[in-house]
Formats: C-alpha cells, sequence, structure tokens
C-alpha cells in the first residue's frame, strides 16, 4: 500500500508491526542493561532541542575553550531508522571531545510513524539550527553509525549538491545550512540492494517502514531516494568509511567505497578483521580503540588539509 501523504505513518502488516515491536523492545533492553553497566553519563552533555516535534532534541558537548581547536561533529545515531536513541552514545563519543571536536549528539522521529523524507527534514532542521545558534556551526562534520550512518552521508550529499534538496523538502533553505567538512560512515545503510538482499534480519521490514513499499524495488525516483546509492550527484564532502569484515552489511559500504572512488572524491575505508554490526557501541576493546584512532585521523587529516 502506497501513503497519499508522503509524511504519514508507512502502512504495514500485522507481522510487520510485531517485528517492529519485538526489535523495539529488544533495543530497549540493551540499552537499560548498557545504561545500569556504564553508569551516568559523563560530565558535559547538556540537552537542546531543535524543532517542535518531541524527539527533535539533541545533546552538546563543547570543548573547553583551552583545547577546542577542531570543528564539531553532528552525530545522528543508528537503529534501522525504526528505533535507538542519542543516550545509547552518551559515553561512545567522547573520545571526539577528548579530541579537540565539540560534539552535536542527534535524537530524531522514527519510522514507521514518521518516515522518510520526515526524518531527512528533521536532519536538515538539526543542521541548521546548529550553524543558527552556535558560534562554531558554521562548518561541521557529520557521523552516524548504522541507519545514522546513512543519514550522515546523506546530509553530506544534499548540502554539496543543494538541487537534491527540493525533493526532501520544497520550503528548505539550503543557504541556511552550515558547510559539510566530511562524512563519516560507521557501518551505514548506503544502498537498499544489501539489505534486500542478504538475509539481514528485519531487512525488508526496515528499509519498508522508512521508505514505504516503493523502497523495495531496484529504482526509485526522487521522491523516494533514501540511500546515497539512490542518488545522483556530483560533489560529495571527504568520505570515511567504516565496517567490521564479519558485518552483514559490509557490501554496502564497499559499493558506496567503489563509486565514491571511481567518480574521484576523496574516501577512506577501513576495514576491521572479525568486527560485526554494532562494533561501535560494543565494551571498550581492540576494534573500537582502532576504530576511534582512525576516526580522529581522518578528521584531523580533513582538518588540516
Amino acid at each position: 500500500m502506497k501513503r497519499i501523504d508522503p509524511t504519514s505513518p508507512t502502512p504495514l502488516d500485522l507481522g510487520q508491526h510485531l517485528s517492529v515491536a519485538g526489535t523495539r523492545a529488544f533495543f530497549g533492553a540493551v540499552t537499560g542493561a548498557l545504561r545500569l553497566l556504564r553508569g551516568s553519563p559523563p560530565d558535559g552533555w547538556q540537552t537542546v532541542r531543535y524543532g517542535l516535534h518531541r524527539d527533535e532534541v539533541m545533546d552538546v558537548r563543547q570543548v573547553d575553550g583551552a583545547t577546542a581547536h577542531r570543528h564539531p561533529v553532528v552525530f545522528f545515531h543508528g537503529g534501522g531508522w525504526m528505533m535507538g536513541t542519542k543516550d545509547f552514545y552518551s559515553h561512545d563519543l567522547c573520545f571526539l571531545s577528548d579530541a579537540g571536536f565539540p560534539i552535536f549528539n542527534v535524537e530524531y522521529p522514527k519510522a514507521p510513524e514518521h518516515p522518510h523524507p520526515w526524518i531527512l527534514r528533521s536532519v536538515l532542521k538539526a543542521l541548521a539550527f546548529v550553524r543558527e545558534t552556535y558560534d562554531n556551526g558554521a562548518a561541521v562534520h557529520v557521523m552516524g553509525d548504522s541507519a545514522g550512518g546513512n543519514l550522515a552521508v546523506m546530509a553530506g550529499v544534499l548540502a554539496a549538491n543543494p538541487s537534491l534538496i527540493a525533493p526532501v523538502d520544497p520550503k528548505f533553505n539550503p543557504k541556511t545550512l552550515p558547510e559539510i567538512l566530511s562524512t563519516t560512515s560507521i557501518y551505514g545503510v548506503l544502498e537498499r540492494g544489501t539489505c534486500l538482499n542478504t538475509g539481514i534480519p528485519g531487512g525488508h521490514t526496515m528499509l519498508e517502514a522508512y521508505g514505504g513499499s516503493e523502497s523495495l524495488g531496484e529504482t526509485v525516483d526522487a521522491a523516494h531516494a533514501i540511500t546515497p546509492m539512490d542518488l545522483t550527484f556530483t560533489s560529495h564532502p571527504p568520505c570515511f568509511l567504516g565496517c567490521g569484515q564479519s558485518d552483514l552489511i559490509l557490501p554496502s559500504s564497499t559499493i558506496y567505497e567503489q563509486r565514491l572512488r571511481e567518480a574521484g572524491h576523496k574516501v577512506t575505508m577501513k576495514l576491521y578483521a572479525g568486527a560485526t554490526h554494532g562494533y561501535f557501541n560494543f565494551p571498550d576493546g581492540l576494534t573500537k580503540s582502532q576504530s576511534q584512532t582512525d576516526i580522529v585521523t581522518f578528521l584531523n587529516d580533513v582538518e588540516d588539509s
């Protein structure tokens, strides 16, 4: 069933609704357990509102003036566009502020209640808010994991190719966006075929909840372009792609890396042996530590270029 209003809830069948409810319950349990394990968020976070929807909020962690020497990172959390929360990342993102990068950790409305293009509209709104509200927000890096990696790269492509914004939000003024210095995708959903063809649990439901039934075809029109591989673009900020070699969604990153390289865009790809989906939130270990080092190296290279 197609949606008449593109921002109305995605119609799903009973099985899909049960799947969404089950995955949300599981993710909520994991989040609760992690909070108990890690304790209270580190000091220095402040929550602000960037829009009218209850989920249009972000956590901000500025850097002490003595060490603030880098542009901010705007981060979008994962969760298949259907679940997840910024609160899951309060500990995991502090490596960025420790390296001198202020952090904007963004919450956004979820599918299927708020499908495409609703979520991308919130992403654009959040970026415009950062530019308008913060002295250091005129130029930013964007970053995310899984579905958040998708949103980060989409934001970077839209900002670099303003004509692509109209199908997402015809009323949005591209001039209100900050300059996007780089995009970082941590095992992001960068094309649809991987989710449809590799047996990823819930892949079809995830795509349909976010993009509607139109997202399940081989091609989509501009109004239903939910991944960067669905877009035709000429400009792209420097891009970092990180993924575990045992991640079922790895082809999504390798396919996108190939496209960027063939088009002459700057791209850095890091693969982590034995790592699976979600390593960015795993307890501290070699993969997580190496990933953080690689990301900071990439960001510093962009800053210094």
